[in-house]
């Protein structure tokens, strides 16, 4: 075989990993396909003793999944996707192996070669080509696929798989009522049959992809939680109590994932929390001096600052925003 039959064949090999990985990644969907529409941001309306909001005009359109698209997700189980992502691995932990037994029959093959030539001619020289590196097509293909399939699979967990208990009804009409220690053991459960089939190398990435989607989750529920979501600053040692079951609990007493990795992550909750523990007055006036041009006196934006207003549950925050911002109420008065 000569240097450019083989480079063919590993090109052909290269390519072929590159079809058979997009092939498993064919039935993963766009976030947008999982994720349900954002609620209308309204404000809160003290005669209902609830809230609400989002400026009709910059409510976001969410593609409707149909049918066969629901059924098609709704078919990719926890077990299924593991599955995927095992046979990504193995596929990428090959690659190295058949680059070496390549290049070692190859340089064996020439070197052999080179012998015959040099036992008829000794000014024959011949540089042995390196067949190392010619899968790093499929390598980033691989790789990619496999951070995909992660994010992929606790975006579905949190948003679709539970999207009942967390996404619809975490902290509905108040926190005190609906805490996250009720997911708490449907999420153990999932973990579980989670760790139970995925290789241990891949483990870390994909509970990493799971804590992810739950902080959104909470990002959500929050900030965007439509009409029966409010809070006050007296809610924050609940929210603060759940933030920390969350966290201890993707840890696991050291069983799961490294905790600097989990406060890594937990951490972007921590800021609106805060924002939930200020009063009223301070939040409407560093959201003044925000849409005035200057800077957040806690670092966020000015969108942040008016969900929390939004699903703040006094007659201050909901007047001002809407004489401000012409936020409606939840419901039309009467």
């Amino acid at each position: 075989m000569r240097d450019g039959e083989l480079n063919s064949l590993c090109r052909g090999l290269d390519k072929a990993f590159q079809v058979y990985t997009q092939l498993v990644t064919a039935p993963i969907v766009d976030n947008e396909d999982l994720v349900p529409p954002v609620p209308v941001l309204t404000r809160y309306k003290k005669e209902l003793g609830i809230k609400a909001f989002v400026k009709k005009e910059v409510v976001q359109e969410v593609r409707t999944v149909d049918e066969r698209k629901a059924s098609e997700i709704t078919q990719l189980t926890m077990p299924k996707l593991c599955v995927r992502l095992n046979s990504l691995y193995y596929g990428i932990s090959q690659l190295s192996k058949l680059e070496d037994s390549i290049n070692e029959r190859w340089v064996r093959k020439k070197t052999e070669n080179i012998n015959i030539r040099r036992s008829t001619s000794e000014k024959s020289r011949t540089v042995i080509p390196n067949q190392k590196n010619q899968f790093d097509g499929s390598r980033k293909e691989i790789n990619s696929a496999i951070d995909r399939l992660c994010e992929f699979t606790g975006t579905k967990v949190i948003f679709w798989d539970l999207q009942q208990p967390f996404i619809d009804n975490l902290y509905k009409n108040s926190v005190a009522q609906a805490r996250l220690d009720t997911i708490m053991e449907v999420l153990d459960l999932v973990l579980n049959q989670l760790c139970d089939v995925i290789v241990e190398q891949l483990r870390d990435r994909v509970v990493t992809g799971l804590l992810q989607a739950s902080l959104d989750g909470l990002f959500r529920v929050i900030l965007d939680g439509g009409s029966t979501r409010v809070f006050s600053p007296n809610d924050v040692p609940l929210l603060e109590e759940d933030v920390e079951t969350l966290k201890e609990f993707f840890i696991s007493g050291g069983d799961g994932l490294p905790r600097g990795t989990v406060e890594n992550l937990v951490s972007r909750v921590r800021p609106v929390i805060n924002l939930i523990k200020q009063e009223t007055r301070v939040l409407i006036d560093d959201l003044r001096e925000v849409t005035q041009g200057s800077k957040s006196k806690f670092g966020t934006d000015s969108k942040t600052l008016l969900r929390v207003l939004c699903h703040r549950n006094d007659s201050e925050a909901s007047h001002y925003v809407k004489k401000q911002f012409k936020i409606p109420s939840s419901a039309p008065s009467t």
